[in-house]
């Protein structure tokens, strides 16, 4: 006996404390961990609070909150229908309002104590992912032990804690959304069928029990499979578009009875499993069924199907088995006529059923091909992920473990006799979600689990194989998992700059902060959704219940109001209006087009087609990012082309390379399409009339290192020797010089730089700006000159103008609008040319009196913008060589440019003298009010 030994001996009560931290101190270690994982997960929560509000960062989470809300309104149902949203259609919720809103609605009502408050649901909605996120550790735990015992389970729980992938991103608290709900189900669901399959292989089922009812034999294999099948079942009621996890499963289970059986094992009890586990997954799902088609996007007849024919695809296979076997067949026979029968059973759907098979292939193709199409790919959770680094930045070392381990796994499966059939499962889960996710990055919030229980079960099985303990009996492999874990896992992690510790959110980010001013002033100053036209309140119920529907049948004053996808959930719960797309990405056929639209006329039309007689788009909200083509700087512009045929991105700008520290930085300049397009038009112009300027962007073709080809800043000549720095734009004195040096360097455009277009965009007619947020993106940039966040316009008839002046004679008109937002002005510009007799007409959209005559009370908007002048018309025009000018002004009244006053404006432009000589009409003009007012700044 060692010295230490007796020493032991001779201490019982040191050796029975000894024996007790060896069997239970993993408890107080993943209590620790449970404690960072939930910390760290909601230690700047009161970031989030703005103002006395809950501000929830992201998209999705405000119609969590809407969908959580009517649940609590009307537990336990969920929303069937929304009409306050994807205007003029209306929608089905599909993946919200599902298990994730009712759980979340549940406790907020234990909490509010049946009555919850507007805050209370917001507070619990607002903490829900990071509990949910903390609870996945239970399950990886579970996991993890199976694979490689406590010392597994709790390796498990530590990768997972310390890593910093998506699953941390989206279990932050203020990030809540279904996804981490969807990871704590989907794990779960993994391992009830660990636990069903390795039942099963235990006590071995067979069909003739059955038939006889011995109960006892297979009340646990239908007690754990009925579990699993629940489980699988809260996974599809939280996400719709969890059929991934049946796919996995049918494969898993495919390959599974193939390898038993060429191993000389009957696949019937794995299969009897299977079948059981499926077919309860299949009923529970088929109870929540809301449309009776097939489609992943809601609870169809897809869910309830596919998992049926998984649980059928086992009997057949069963039954295959017992033929094959009787008859003596060699034992790879059989998977050589399974996957015979499956494809000859696809080539009959393509054949058959070619829709269906369509259907089918492209969904596979889109979640598992690493493959994105061009629309996908401007939707940031659903592009490719290329880099393959980022999966060492956000797990570390543990990325490298969990492969060992799973080649090890899957390589004991071919080889090995007796391989539980539960480690092949994990083997083919983490198979699936890491093609997923190279497919689709919002899939790398699954990743962690299997890259955890892999990384525990390899570190559990490195210990075991090299036996760590000491002479005298005492096991200390518990220290050397946890230095192991601390060496190879946590201190990268800390090396590279991304600790968990470092990586929680700051607050819900400037995005709804700067939207939330405009939407605010929206909800207030514009007419409720049915009150368009007529004044009063609401006639459509914010949480009222309406039946599903293919088309909602909009009525008189009801409206749309338009805007990028991204932002139309904020629209609907912080403006309460109805928005023409939203980030279920519906609406995109109307809002893409309409924002590159190249002209006023063909905007319009768009609208027009999904107008109705009574309910029709009236404002349109654009910001600053949908505007700009830097996407280095969180430019938005890209993604409408995508959503367009027949245009592309670069028809609109193209990219120039400047230097940057040792490296290059792109930039974006614009062509001449893009200034023509509505959402710049709007944004830039306020709908206004924009000239060119004498102002030139100049690159020159250069060469990488490579050999490739680039657009890049010009070298300046005065520069030393070797410098690249060169300015990309210049500036001359006239438009003549800088069409002059555009001539002589083919490297070069007019325009293209900030508000500078390369040619004149016309005035708009029918919208003009009646509101934004107060805060401005670039408030000290020269290329923003009106940069409010957020811009609010309102769709109108517009007022006629008529007049008179000099015959054949381009009229000029301009006023001066001032927004109390940004305490900033801006003139509207328009021009018109008069006929022979020296009439003219044009139509314009800002009024410059009646304001308070049509508010919100009639049906109409309590306009924020307005003007400073009235409208200021100019004209020239020669007589004998002698020039004149022509003045005039005039004011439009609120009605007329609504369209309550059919009335046109009239002016009539007087003459005054200048001063002779030979001046260019096109460039030339009295100075108006407006524009004196301008220049001088006052």
């Amino acid at each position: 006996m060692s010295q230490s030994r007796g020493y032991l001996d001779d201490n019982p009560e040191l050796e029975s404390a000894l024996e007790w931290a060896e069997r239970w101190y993993h408890v107080p270690v993943l209590l620790v961990l449970l404690g960072f994982m939930l910390w760290n997960r909601v230690k700047s929560w009161q970031n989030f609070i703005v103002d006395g509000e809950v501000l929830f960062s992201g998209n999705d989470a405000w119609y969590h909150y809407r969908s959580t809300q009517y649940v609590v309104e009307n537990w336990p149902a969920t929303m069937p229908f929304d009409p306050w949203t994807y205007f003029p259609y209306g929608t089905t919720n599909g993946q919200f309002g599902t298990l994730f809103d009712q759980i979340v609605a549940t406790v907020a009502l234990i909490i509010g104590l049946g009555s919850p408050s507007d805050q209370t649901v917001a507070m619990t909605l607002l903490f829900a992912p990071a509990v949910f996120g903390t609870l996945v550790a239970i399950p990886t735990y579970l996991i993890g032990r199976r694979l490689g015992g406590r010392v597994g389970g709790v390796t498990a729980v530590t990768v997972l804690a310390f890593s910093t992938g998506s699953l941390l991103q989206w279990s932050r608290v203020g990030s809540s959304d279904h996804h981490v709900a969807e990871a704590l189900f989907q794990v779960l669901g993994v391992l009830g069928v660990m636990v069903a399959v390795s039942v099963a292989a235990r006590d071995k089922p067979i069909y003739e029990q059955f038939l006889e009812r011995d109960i006892d034999a297979l009340r646990d294999t239908i007690s754990w499979s009925v579990l699993a099948g629940v489980a699988i079942a809260l996974y599809l009621w939280t996400w719709a578009p969890g059929v991934l996890l049946l796919g996995i499963l049918g494969a898993f289970f495919l390959v599974r009875l193939c390898l038993e059986y060429v191993h000389d094992s009957s696949p019937e009890h794995t299969a009897i499993a299977g079948a059981i586990t499926m077919t309860t997954a299949a009923v529970l799902s088929a109870s929540r069924i809301t449309v009776l088609e097939i489609t992943a996007t809601e609870q169809s007849l897809l869910q309830p199907g596919l998992a049926l024919a998984v649980g059928l695809g086992c009997v057949f296979m069963a039954w295959l088995a017992r033929v094959m076997e009787q008859r003596e067949y060699s034992p790879y026979a059989y998977p050589a006529t399974v996957f015979g029968i499956l494809a000859l059973g696809a080539v009959l759907m393509a054949v058959l059923t070619p829709d269906l098979w369509g259907y089918f292939t492209n969904n596979v193709t889109r979640v598992l091909g690493f493959s994105v199409s061009q629309t996908a790919d401007t939707v940031g959770e659903a592009s490719p992920l290329q880099d393959t680094g980022v999966l060492f930045n956000r797990h570390g070392f543990a990325t490298i473990v969990a492969g060992i381990g799973g080649l090890i796994l899957l390589g004991k499966q071919f080889l090995s006799d007796d391989a539980p059939a539960e480690e092949l499962l994990v083997v083919v889960w983490a198979l699936f979600i890491l093609s997923a996710t190279f497919t689709q990055r919002r899939f790398a919030y699954y990743l962690v689990a299997p890259i955890a229980v892999l990384s525990g079960m390899l570190v559990s099985r490195f210990i075991v194989w090299f036996d760590f303990s000491a002479d005298d009996g005492i096991e200390y492999y518990q220290v050397l998992t946890i230095l192991a874990v601390i060496i190879v896992i946590v201190v990268p992690l800390f090396a590279l700059g991304t600790a968990p510790v470092e990586a929680g959110a700051t607050g819900p980010g400037p995005g709804i902060q700067n939207w939330d001013e405009s939407l605010q002033w929206m909800e207030a100053n514009t007419p409720a959704e049915g009150a368009y036209g007529s004044g009063g309140s609401s006639t459509l119920d914010y949480y009222g219940t309406y039946q599903q529907q293919e088309d909602f049948d909009y009525q008189q004053g009801q409206y749309g109001v338009l805007s990028w996808w991204d932002y139309g959930h904020w629209i609907t719960t912080r403006a309460e209006r109805v928005p023409n797309a939203n980030p279920f990405q519906q609406g995109t056929d109307t809002a893409a087009p309409f924002l590159v639209a190249q002209n006023e006329t063909q905007a319009n039309d768009i609208l027009e087609s999904t107008d109705e007689d009574d309910a029709k788009t009236r404002y349109v909200a654009v910001d600053w990012l949908m505007a700009e083509t830097n996407g280095n700087i969180g430019g938005k512009f890209f993604a409408p082309p995508a959503f367009v045929d027949g245009v592309q991105r670069s028809d609109y700008y193209t990219r120039m390379y400047v230097p940057q520290g040792s490296g290059l930085r792109s930039i974006t300049f614009q062509k001449q399409a893009y200034y023509e397009t509505m959402v710049t038009r709007l944004y830039r112009f306020h709908g206004s009339a924009a000239e060119p300027q004498p102002i030139v962007v100049d690159w020159e073709v250069k060469e990488t290192n490579q050999g490739a080809q680039y657009r890049g800043a010009p070298t300046d000549e005065q520069e030393p020797e070797g410098q690249q720095q060169g300015r990309v734009y210049r500036q001359f004195e006239s438009m003549e010089q800088a069409r002059q040096y555009v001539e002589s360097d083919s490297t070069s455009q007019l325009g293209g730089y900030g508000d500078n277009p390369s040619e004149r965009v016309p005035a708009m007619e029918h919208y003009r700006l009646v509101g934004s947020s107060d805060t401005e993106a670039f408030p000290d940039s020269p290329r923003y000159q009106h940069s409010a966040w957020t811009k609010i316009f309102e769709r109108v008839p517009g007022a006629t103008v008529e007049g008179s002046g000099p015959a054949n004679a381009t009229v000029r008109a301009a006023v001066q609008m001032r927004n109390p937002a940004t305490n900033k002005t801006f003139v509207y510009r328009q021009r018109t040319q008069t006929d022979q007799n020296g009439n003219f007409e044009m139509t314009v959209p800002y009024s410059t009196t009646g304001y308070d005559e049509w508010g919100t009370d009639e049906g109409y908007t309590n306009v924020s913008v307005r003007s400073e002048t009235q409208y200021q018309f100019s004209a020239v025009g020669t007589n004998n060589g002698t020039q004149t000018s022509f003045i005039g002004t005039t004011n439009i009244t609120e009605g007329q440019v609504i369209g309550e006053d059919d009335s046109a404006a009239t002016v009539e432009l007087e003459p005054i003298t200048i001063q002779q000589g030979n001046v260019n009409s096109d460039e030339s003009r009295a100075p108006s009010t407006a524009e004196a007012t301008e220049k001088t700044g006052t």
